[in-house]
């Protein structure tokens, strides 16, 4: 097995550039996630990593092993990578097991060699009793095993996930997200799967790569990507983040109204330049009245606009002097009122303070 080396990869189709410079070292037996909203050049990236596409610009290596540049492809069969797509493609009129089997038996092994094979990548899924039942017996949480199993029998060096779980339930989303983590953990396999959702990348990636109109944003660990967002697009689009404009008040300050709030820097922002402060709503806390409690600071009076109450938590939309608007999850004995007078307190070691845009 090896990783994959990217380098300053772009592609064009005409005038429309999908992906720019792209760059990132992903090593032996991680989990990639590329992550990102429509268009932003993750499944393009997934199409040349296959090698159904050539790049405009730059080199895919795995090891020591040249498998795309502008002037050069390796042809998808002999990458040693296997590809399962969103829509399962199992095919109907075979059993689990044959479906399973097909690659084993179009490299020529033994019966028995793609026997063991095939038992050994369903039983890897949880699939093995399953062997003998045709796909239409199956849930599609199930079919998407088969696809899976069927990806794994034939031992690739690289495996690519093009959206998988998106043609599934919510619930079976949950579980499957958590079987292509453990199947991964088990197997070791280099892996690259490509999805729009958060969650799904959060749990089963080991990197993530955040991406928007074709460039990389981030590319880290989840918990840096989480806590740690680099820009004002990663922070708003992973997790539930309150971003708040206001005006660079120096290092590690933002001006927001009259009010100065203290954060952690994640980019350099010239003095008076536009920045925005990223929080969120579970880090933010709610304080009744006008002013912080003694020995509190980084605070923003505030007017609540929305209070909803989920059960274990409540929901508070409240409205800054400034006209911006900021969530709060406060435990559900506090009961603010729309109207109410409030203080958000904003503990600095949980503020992102960014250039705007």
């Amino acid at each position: 097995m090896s990783g994959i080396r990217i380098k300053e990869l772009s592609k064009s189709f005409g005038n429309f550039q999908a992906l720019r410079n792209l760059t990132l070292d992903l090593e032996d037996g991680q989990l990639l996630a590329l992550l990102g909203p429509s268009g932003c050049g993750k499944s393009t990236t997934l199409q040349m990593l296959a090698g159904f596409e050539m790049p405009t610009s730059g080199e895919i290596w795995t090891g020591d092993r040249l498998l795309s540049s502008p002037t050069s492809v390796i042809p998808p069969e002999k990458r040693g990578a296997s590809l399962v797509f969103q829509n399962y493609a199992v095919w109907p009129h075979m059993t689990v097991a044959d479906n399973v089997a097909f690659g084993l038996k179009v490299k020529r092994l033994s019966r028995n060699d793609v026997r063991e094979g095939t038992m050994a990548a369903l039983n890897a899924v949880r699939l093995g009793p399953l062997a003998d039942r045709y796909p239409s017996e199956m849930s599609g949480g199930q079919q998407q095993r088969i696809a899976l199993a069927r990806a794994l029998a034939v031992q690739p060096e690289i495996l690519l996930l093009d959206e998988p779980l998106s043609n599934l339930d919510a619930a079976l989303r949950d579980e499957m997200r958590f079987e292509i983590r453990r199947v991964h953990d088990e197997m070791g396999i280099t892996t690259v799967y490509v999805t729009h959702d958060q969650s799904e990348a959060l749990v089963t990636a080991d990197r993530i790569a955040v991406m928007k109109d074709g460039e990389l944003q981030q590319f880290d660990s989840p918990t840096e990507v989480f806590e740690r967002p680099k820009n004002e697009f990663v922070a708003g689009f992973i997790g539930k983040n309150n971003i708040v404009p206001g005006v660079s008040a120096g290092k590690s300050a933002i001006r927001i109204g009259d009010r100065v709030i203290r954060g952690q820097d994640t980019n350099d922002v010239s003095e008076g330049g536009g920045a925005i402060l990223a929080i969120r709503p579970t880090k933010t806390r709610l304080h009744d009245g006008n002013s912080l409690p003694a020995g509190l600071e980084n605070g923003l009076p505030a007017t609540v606009i929305r209070s909803a109450y989920l059960g274990e938590t409540r929901d508070i939309l409240a409205e800054l002097t400034t006209g911006t608007t900021m969530r709060v999850m406060v435990p559900p004995e506090q009961q603010p009122a729309p109207g109410d007078q409030v203080m958000l307190e904003l503990p600095a070691d949980q503020c992102r303070i960014m250039a705007k845009g």
